[in-house]
């Protein structure tokens, strides 16, 4: 196997990763600063309150768009263990 295969390989496989990981990091990051503002302005000093939230927003996306999300990693895997007599020579 040459070494630009792996490599391409490997983009693919980080670049996926992160189209996959990017929404549920983004909607708990904008839900987190709307409960840290509103813990400022009404000066509630639960902590657990923004992780508690975060867990149910991620849970939520990840439940509701996980199976178009993660389909392009599932390809990338079926496309490697397929091909695995190919790149192992």
């Amino acid at each position: 196997m040459s070494n630009t295969v792996l490599v391409n390989f490997l983009y693919e496989t980080l670049y996926n990763v992160a189209i996959f990981s990017l929404p549920p990091l983004v909607l708990a990051t904008a839900v987190a600063f709307l409960i840290g503002l509103f813990q400022a302005v009404t000066q509630i000093q639960e902590q657990t309150l923004p992780q508690t939230v975060k867990i149910f927003v991620i849970g939520f996306v990840v439940l509701s768009f996980g199976a178009s999300l993660s389909a392009p990693l599932y390809n990338m895997s079926d496309r490697i263990f397929s091909n695995f007599h190919e790149l192992i020579r």
